[in-house]
């Protein structure tokens, strides 16, 4: 399947054309679109694009590459990282899309980063030090939490800014919040991009929300 600009899940971004990108959901988690990227397209459309030129980005758990690829076309160096599995979709998506990326200054290239594992050392040297961390839809399975806790915070220097889009499935997803917090001042900006995202909390069961991460103190 590629999805394109034309789709129905798909925002109208603020730079020419927006990223072709295949998936094939019938070979598991890591290789589908999850409807927060749509939340993290939506605060790219809401922000000009080059606020991005030229930052170094990490996207954790990426899966087809979707988000990382737009700001990618936004003149972003991204670096789009997974599982093993994946690589090589995210690898074929990023050639879909190598021209968008050129003419618009950026870089994109697919890496594995598994959460809990991988060190900052056996990144791209570029990347050891982001300016900024994305990651959609990554708060799902209980046994996952602390590994995911410690890649941000591997990856989250005290001037990166990290941005954290989430669905609310589990009651579970709140106590990887509240350990979160030790490590991290958690901001909802959704409101950024919904006006009507207050008339919800932060954890309402199925909303779309929006976190900004600033590292504060070791976890």
């Amino acid at each position: 399947m590629t999805l394109t600009k034309s789709d129905s899940s798909m925002t109208q971004l603020p730079f020419p054309s927006t990223p072709d990108v295949q998936d094939q959901p019938e070979k598991g988690l890591s290789f589908q679109v999850w409807p927060s990227s749509r939340t993290l397209l939506r605060y790219l459309d809401h922000r000009q694009p080059q606020v991005w030129q030229g930052k170094r980005v990490i996207e954790l758990g990426c899966g087809c590459g979707l988000v990382g690829l737009c700001f990618a076309a936004c003149g972003a160096h991204v670096l789009l990282t997974d599982l093993p599995e994946p690589l090589d979709l995210i690898r074929s998506n990023i050639g879909l899309n190598q021209c968008t990326i050129d003419a618009a200054g950026g870089t994109a290239i697919a890496h594995e980063l598994t959460w809990g594992v991988t060190q900052a050392r056996q990144l791209p040297q570029q990347w050891q030090s982001p300016d900024v961390v994305v990651a959609a839809d990554v708060v799902y399975r209980q046994e996952l939490f602390q590994p995911l806790l410690s890649a941000l915070v591997m990856l989250g220097g005290k001037d990166t800014v990290l941005l954290l889009a989430h669905v609310r499935r589990w009651k579970s997803d709140k106590r990887f919040f509240k350990a979160l917090s030790k490590g991290f001042s958690v901001s909802d900006i959704t409101s950024i991009i919904d006006k009507d995202a207050d008339l919800l909390s932060s954890h309402t069961k199925g909303a779309l929300r929006l976190f900004e991460l600033r590292r504060h103190k070791t976890l």
